[in-house]
């Protein structure tokens, strides 16, 4: 602040014999020069510091973002997995009820039949729930693996904000 005062000081108010330079004012001139070249430079640092830190900024609220919402995602994919394998354990019960009932049934013919074609549709009805469930345990797994990679960098982001924060606390 007293550089600023002291240039404009000098600035508005002319030395006597302004015509008549010294090799002392010309001294002072070119420290007066080198000390505003600084201060730009040190301002368009200032300023992109400020820019850096606004995208960062953004970012780190665009990912926490998708961080908050990533949890929900696998929250959803396990409780389509335990839908399913729970879906599928009644299925298998069902199924092995069916089976003792045809082995042990004096069942006519024709109900035998029937008893068979439930069997068959039971056993088809499991292989795809067993198709499904491996299905959604690999959703459950991705769903996983983008939680941690959306995590990281969150986390990498958070560092970036970190290490810009040092820089413009650290002295020149």
């Amino acid at each position: 602040m007293r550089r600023t005062w002291f240039v404009l000081c000098f600035l508005l108010f002319p030395a006597p014999g302004l015509g008549q330079s010294t090799s002392s004012e010309s001294q002072g001139m070119q420290a007066l020069v080198a000390e505003v070249r600084q201060l730009r430079k040190d301002l368009q640092a200032s300023n992109g510091y400020a820019l850096k830190a606004q995208l960062l900024f953004y970012r780190l609220q665009v990912q926490e973002a998708t961080v908050a919402r990533a949890p929900q995602y696998l929250n959803d994919e396990r409780s389509k997995l335990a839908q399913t394998q729970e879906h599928r354990r009644a299925m298998a019960a069902t199924l092995k009820r069916t089976e003792e009932l045809a082995d042990n049934s004096d069942a006519s013919p024709a109900d035998r039949k029937e008893i068979q074609r439930e069997v068959s549709r039971l056993k088809a009805e499991l292989e795809n729930l067993a198709g499904e469930e491996q299905q959604r345990q690999a959703a459950e797994m991705e769903a996983n693996e983008q939680l941690r990679a959306e995590q990281a960098k969150l986390s990498g982001l958070e560092e970036r904000v970190d290490r810009l924060e040092k820089e413009v606390d650290s002295p020149h």
